[in-house]
C-alpha cells in the first residue's frame, strides 16, 4: 500500500508540472498569434502554431501520461499453471561410500573411478531424471531425482567416504530406500538402478528385489589394495592399519588390504535379473548402461510449472501509446513543413504497403540458429532441413556442411552423413580442427554401421591431427578390446587349444599393430576414461 501511495504522489506531482509547463507554452503561443494578427507585416516572418491543434496535442499527451500512470494501479497478479510433457527414464545410482571405496588398487581410487565415469556419461543422460542414493553402515538419498544435469554433476563431485558416519556396508538399507523412492515416483515406468560397490563387507542379508532394469558395477581387484585416508581439511593422512590407525608408509606390515568380492556382486545382479560388470579398468558396463537407456521404453511424464502472471495493465498501456502517437502526429502538422511533403510521404507509404513482404536481416544466420535449436531438441530432421536452407545464403563454408552432417547422422541417414563428411574433408577451407571433428564423426558413423576397420581408420586420422582427442582414444580402446575379446582362444577340456584355421597366421602377425593400436601405446587404458576434461565431443556444432 505504501508503494502505491508513493506512485500516486509522483503521478500527481508529474501531472501538475506538465500542466503548468503546457499552460505557459499555450499562453505564449496565444499571445504570439494575437501579435501577428495585429501586425500584418510580421505574419510572414513569425511562425506560430494553430492554437486549437496545439491544445489537442497537449491534451493527447496528458491523456497518454494519465493512462500510463493509471495502468500501474490496474495490474493484477494471478498464479498460472503450465503443463509440460516429456519422455524420461528414472535412473538411480546406488553408490557405496564405505571406507573400502578409498582403496588404491584402482587408480586413483575406487570411488574416484566411479566419479570420473559418471561425469563423462552425464551429457548422454540429458532429458532423464537422475538421483543418487549413498550407503555405508547407513543409507540416505544424497541427490533427489532431477533432470538438472549440472546439479547432478555437483552432487557426484561431492561424493566422499566421510559422508556417512556409520561404518560398514549395509546394502539392504540402501535398496529399501530405493524402493521407497520408486513408490513415491510411481508415474515413471522406465526404471534403471545402478549399484556401485566393491562387494566387500556385504553381509549375507536377504536383499529386497528391485523393480526395473538393474546393473551392478564392481570396482576393485580380487588381489586388493591398501586403503588410503586423508583428512579433508588438512590433507594429511596415510594408509589404514589393522588397529584402525594411519601409517604413512605403504610397506607397513599391518596395513588393511581391501579386496573386491565379485561373487557377491554377481549374485545381486542375478537376483534382480540384471548384469554385473567390472568397470575398474574397462568401460563395457558403461556402454551397456547407455544402450539400456536408449532402448528402454520411456513413458511420457507431465510436469506442472506454477508462475505468477501479471495482467490487467496492457489495455491502458495500448491506449497510452495510441494517444502518444496522435500527439507526435499532430506535432508534425504544427511544424513549418511544405504540405507537398505529406502528400509524397502518404503516397510512398501506400506503395510500400501494397508490396509489403516478410523479410529477414540475416536469413542464413537465422536458419543456423533454428537448426541448432532443433538439434538440441533432438528434432534432427528439421535441424537438417534448416542447415540445408542456410547453404543458400552462406555458401562455401564447410562449417554449415558439418552441422548438416551431424544432423543427418543423428537422424539415421548414415550414407548421406558419410557423403557430406567426405565433402568437408576435401573442402579447401576446412581447417585442422574441423577435419579432426569430421573424422571423429566418421568413426562414430562407421562404428554404428559395424564397420570397425573404417571406424578405427577414421579415429586414427582424428588422433593424427589432434593427439589429445580423448573421446577418439576411448572409442579406439573400446573397439580394439572388442576385437581382442572376439579373438581370444578358449581352452579345451583336454588342455589343447581350439585353434582357428588361421590361428598360426595370426600368431605370426602378432607383432604387427594397427595405426590405432600404435597411437594408443603411450596411454594406459585407465587414463583414457579417467580424464574429466575430455567429455563427449561427438556431433559438436559451430555457432
Amino acid at each position: 500500500m505504501t508503494d502505491l501511495n508513493s506512485v500516486a504522489i509522483i503521478a500527481i506531482v508529474t501531472m501538475i508540472l506538465w500542466i503548468l509547463v503546457f499552460s505557459f507554452k499555450l499562453y505564449i503561443n496565444t499571445k504570439a498569434n494575437l501579435f501577428r494578427n495585429q501586425h500584418e507585416g510580421l505574419k510572414a516572418r513569425i511562425y506560430t502554431a494553430n492554437t486549437k491543434l496545439y491544445l489537442i496535442k497537449i491534451l493527447c499527451f496528458l491523456i497518454s501520461l494519465t493512462l500510463a500512470f493509471y495502468s500501474l494501479f490496474r495490474i493484477k497478479s494471478t498464479e498460472v499453471e503450465s503443463i509440460k510433457e516429456f519422455e524420461s527414464a528414472d535412473i538411480l545410482f546406488v553408490v557405496d561410500v564405505s571406507l573400502s571405496m578409498n582403496a588404491i588398487d584402482v587408480n586413483p581410487s575406487r570411488l574416484k573411478r566411479f566419479k570420473d565415469l559418471a561425469l563423462r556419461i552425464l551429457p548422454s543422460l540429458k532429458g532423464n531424471r537422475i538421483g543418487i542414493v549413498v550407503f555405508a553402515g547407513q543409507s540416505f538419498s544424497f541427490c533427489p531425482l532431477t533432470t538438472d544435469i549440472s546439479a547432478v554433476s555437483d552432487y557426484i563431485q561431492a561424493l566422499g567416504v566421510e559422508m556417512v558416519g556409520s561404518k560398514g556396508t549395509d546394502l539392504k538399507l540402501a535398496l529399501e530406500r530405493v524402493n521407497k523412492i520408486r513408490k513415491k515416483n510411481n508415474p515413471i515406468s522406465s526404471q534403471i538402478t545402478i549399484v556401485v560397490s566393491d562387494g566387500e563387507d556385504h553381509e549375507n542379508q536377504s536383499l529386497p528385489p528391485i523393480d526395473g532394469e538393474v546393473i551392478v558395477w564392481g570396482i576393485g581387484t580380487e588381489e586388493g589394495g591398501f586403503i588410503e585416508y586423508r583428512d579433508p581439511g588438512t590433507g594429511r593422512g596415510g594408509f589404514v592399519t589393522m588397529d584402525a590407525g594411519i601409517s604413512n608408509s605403504p610397506t607397513s606390515p599391518n596395513l588393511v588390504v581391501s579386496k573386491m568380492n565379485p561373487e557377491r556382486l554377481r549374485s545381486i545382479a542375478t537376483q534382480n535379473g540384471g548384469n554385473f560388470y567390472n568397470v575398474s579398468f574397462t568401460a563395457d558396463g558403461v556402454y551397456a548402461f547407455l544402450d539400456i537407456v536408449e532402448t528402454v521404453k520411456k513413458k511420457k511424464i507431465q510436469t506442472i510449472e506454477r508462475f505468477k502472471k501479471e495482467d490487467g495493465a496492457h489495455p491502458f498501456i495500448i491506449l497510452a501509446f495510441v494517444f502518444l502517437f496522435l500527439e507526435r502526429t499532430i506535432g508534425l502538422f504544427l511544424q513549418k513543413i511544405p504540405k507537398e511533403i505529406y502528400k509524397i510521404t502518404l503516397l510512398l507509404f501506400i506503395l510500400s504497403v501494397s508490396n509489403l513482404e516478410a523479410w529477414e536481416l540475416d536469413p542464413g544466420g537465422n536458419s543456423i540458429e533454428r537448426g541448432a535449436k532443433s538439434y538440441q531438441q533432438k528434432n534432427y530432421t528439421n535441424s537438417k532441413k534448416e542447415f540445408e536452407k542456410a547453404k543458400e545464403y552462406i555458401q562455401d563454408d564447410p562449417r554449415v556442411l558439418y552441422n548438416e552432417s551431424a544432423a543427418a547422422y543423428q537422424s539415421g541417414e548414415y550414407k548421406e552423413a558419410i557423403g557430406i563428411s567426405e565433402k568437408i574433408l576435401t573442402h579447401p577451407k576446412t581447417n585442422d580442427e574441423l577435419k579432426a571433428k569430421t573424422n571423429f564423426n566418421l568413426g562414430n558413423i562407421y562404428s554404428r554401421l559395424g564397420d570397425k576397420k573404417n571406424a578405427l581408420k577414421a579415429y586414427s586420422k582424428t588422433l593424427e591431427i589432434d593427439p589429445d582427442h580423448l573421446s577418439a582414444k576411448k572409442n579406439i580402446e573400446h573397439l580394439t578390446k572388442k576385437k581382442d575379446s572376439d579373438q581370444n582362444q578358449k581352452p579345451r577340456s583336454d588342455g589343447s587349444n581350439q585353434n582357428h584355421p588361421q590361428t598360426e597366421k595370426n600368431q605370426n602377425k602378432k607383432d604387427e599393430k594397427s595405426d590405432a593400436e600404435r597411437i594408443l601405446d603411450p596411454f594406459s587404458q585407465d587414463s583414457i576414461l579417467k580424464n574429466k576434461k575430455g567429455g563427449f565431443s561427438d556431433n559438436e556444432k559451430f555457432w
